[in-house]
């Protein structure tokens, strides 16, 4: 794995250097501003696998730079950590909406890194193996491929304040049980789902997927919240907002899907029909996990297919 580390404090990146070798990590290149880390992103002849990034430099902060990396067309995907010493979970959103994946505190606690970079080495990984499979699809038919499965909890870019289905779950457990508890997990289940699927390819697919994420983002504006696609067309949205309303919301996602109703009868893709579960909290003492909470908020949206 090589790995981009940006950080304005030359003695923080020798203790990185130091830990990561200690780890296995020794491809690393360190930079001191956001502005060198760009030069060398922007240069195709720089392979990179990972980024680590620290929130505070001057000038360019790390989620200015977080930002920037995904506006970049060939490192929209790449993997980002964030480091910092800031403990304020009013500083952890900012950097997931701006694409961060993950996210770690100073001082480094090697165990920690070494957990963090095992997941994005097995994302990294996934991806290779679906690249080759696309690659060799490509070079035999001549024609763009996407080869996605039905169950993956596959990206959707440029939509809102959607982000990817790990980085979701990385950002509840930075939570904490306090924090957790103040935020409210809700899921939306496109009930035809797998006739889509079947109905297009996986460019279609993914696009069908977009707009109704798109559309599950207007929604639930004013409030605060985060948006992940988690695969089974189903979506899981953490909101700060305590009086949703999962028949509304219901019928406002059919109103604004109907716009597209043309379209999908041209294309002869079935109109996505999504269904709400309703809202599920963590209570301040009760053990309930980030990944049990996921599961009854999503589970909640498909007993609602059975019940309207």
């Amino acid at each position: 794995m090589r790995i981009l580390a940006v950080d304005d404090d030359p003695v923080f990146l020798m203790l990185l250097q130091h830990v990561l070798a200690s780890l296995g990590y020794r491809d690393l290149i360190c930079v001191n501003s956001g502005s060198e880390a760009l030069a060398l992103l922007r240069d195709p002849r720089h392979k990179f696998d990972c980024l680590l990034l620290d929130i505070e430099m001057p000038g360019m902060n790390g989620i200015e730079l977080c930002r920037r990396v995904r506006a970049l067309p060939s490192r929209n995907d790449l993997p980002i950590v964030m480091i910092t010493a800031m403990k304020s979970i009013e500083f952890v959103e900012p950097a997931f909406r701006a694409g961060a994946n993950d996210y770690v505190h100073k001082p480094i606690d090697e165990l920690e890194m070494q957990t963090r970079l095992r997941m994005v080495g097995d994302l990294i990984e996934e991806r290779r193996r679906r690249s080759t499979a696309e690659s060799r699809m490509s070079t035999d038919f001549g024609l763009p491929v996407l080869n996605i499965s039905f169950d993956e909890p596959v990206k959707l870019t440029e939509v809102g304040s959607v982000m990817d289905w790990l980085a979701l779950e990385n950002y509840a457990l930075t939570l904490g049980r306090l924090r957790l508890s103040g935020h409210g997990v809700i899921a939306f289940r496109v009930a035809n789902a797998q006739a889509i699927y079947c109905s297009t390819d996986a460019i279609g697919y993914v696009d069908t997927m977009a707009n109704v994420a798109a559309v599950i983002d207007a929604v639930l504006r004013p409030g605060n919240h985060l948006i992940a696609f988690a695969g089974q067309g189903e979506f899981v949205a953490m909101v700060q907002r305590g009086d949703l309303d999962p028949q509304l919301l219901e019928d406002q996602i059919e109103l604004a899907l109907d716009r597209y109703a043309q379209m999908h009868e041209a294309l002869g893709i079935p109109l996505p029909r999504v269904q709400v579960g309703e809202v599920k909290r963590a209570g301040l003492f009760t053990r309930t996990s980030v990944k049990r909470l996921f599961h009854e908020a999503r589970q909640s949206a498909r007993d609602q297919v059975a019940v309207r």
